[in-house]
């Protein structure tokens, strides 16, 4: 017996007095009705009505069971509705892991963006250089750079991660501008740290591709002190260029230009990904995040 659809029926009986009005309210053949009600009331070991032919009324038993029924299912149209609109409006928790930096200065604005549209959805943002597993931490968007990650994952890429060397103009009035990978290891570097340590400086020259080893004043993973130390003239560094944009733009930082720049990755191209598992995407939180990111992203020139 399907005691759901078997309160189902017995509450149409009850509301409707009749076995065949409830049935054709139903949609169903009256013994299919009847049958359901019968097994209801030997499951329950009670008569939850009194039968004849001219009509049909609840007994005591059953005018208390029907109203604990038509609570539960008020209480399933509820829940049923919330479903069905949790599949059509976004809403919920939205997980979201950046890169540090990435994060900070290119999607906390967008984030905000985004809740105002949406403010059914709560953004739950962590930005680490970490690798997560999206399935184990219940990730629903994931941004990294480098080159294309996680085949098992649908990636998108929304911008190019193209590094640039660069220094402050305090620096280079001091050391000058390094134009060969030679010149360049005497010169002073400031480098990110990433997950597994320092990310190297990779060079192109007649010895092939090699690491390129200035002298280290500092190596950190945060933007702000790495920016700071760049800024106040300590070394030079290479910089996205969506990171260095704006202080190429006021002149607080310059664009190293070299025959044979330096490289963070041996990759020939290398980009930051929106990271999401496929069947998350038919969640309306995660398709119009997936949507709305893509778009504003789109938008940026570099």
């Amino acid at each position: 017996m399907d005691q759901l659809k078997a309160i189902e029926y017995f509450i149409a009986v009850a509301d409707n007095g009749s076995f065949s009005k409830a049935a054709s309210k139903l949609g169903v053949p009256v013994s299919s009705v009847s049958r359901q009600v019968s097994a209801l009331e030997s499951m329950l070991k009670a008569e939850l009505l009194f039968r004849s032919t001219r009509q049909i009324r609840l007994t005591e038993a059953g005018q208390l069971y029907l109203s604990h029924c038509q609570d539960i299912s008020e209480r399933l149209s509820h829940a049923q509705a919330l479903v069905n609109s949790y599949q059509s409006e976004p809403s919920g928790t939205l997980t979201i892991s950046a890169m540090p930096s990435f994060g900070e200065r290119i999607l906390v604005p967008m984030i905000e963006t985004f809740q105002q549209h949406y403010p059914q959805v709560l953004v739950d943002a962590e930005f680490s250089d970490e690798v997560q597993d999206l399935t184990l931490k219940g990730i629903d968007l994931c941004f990294r750079g480098g080159p294309l990650p996680d085949k098992r994952l649908v990636a998108h890429k929304v911008m190019e991660n193209q590094f640039y060397l660069c220094a402050s103009p305090s620096y280079i009035e001091r050391y000058g501008c390094p134009q060969t990978p030679e010149e360049l290891e005497q010169h002073k570097a400031i480098y990110y740290r990433g997950p597994n340590g320092r990310i190297p400086w990779w060079v192109a020259d007649h010895l092939g591709h090699r690491q390129c080893r200035p002298e280290t004043v500092l190596v950190t993973n945060s933007s702000g002190l790495l920016i700071n130390n760049i800024l106040t003239g300590r070394g030079l560094c290479l910089l996205p260029g969506w990171a260095l944009k704006p202080y190429l733009q006021d002149g607080r930082l310059v664009r190293i230009d070299m025959a044979n720049p330096p490289r963070i990755s041996l990759e020939a191209s290398i980009g930051i990904y929106l990271l999401y598992q496929q069947t998350r995407y038919q969640i309306p939180k995660v398709r119009y995040a997936v949507d709305f990111f893509r778009q504003q992203l789109a938008q940026m020139d570099g």
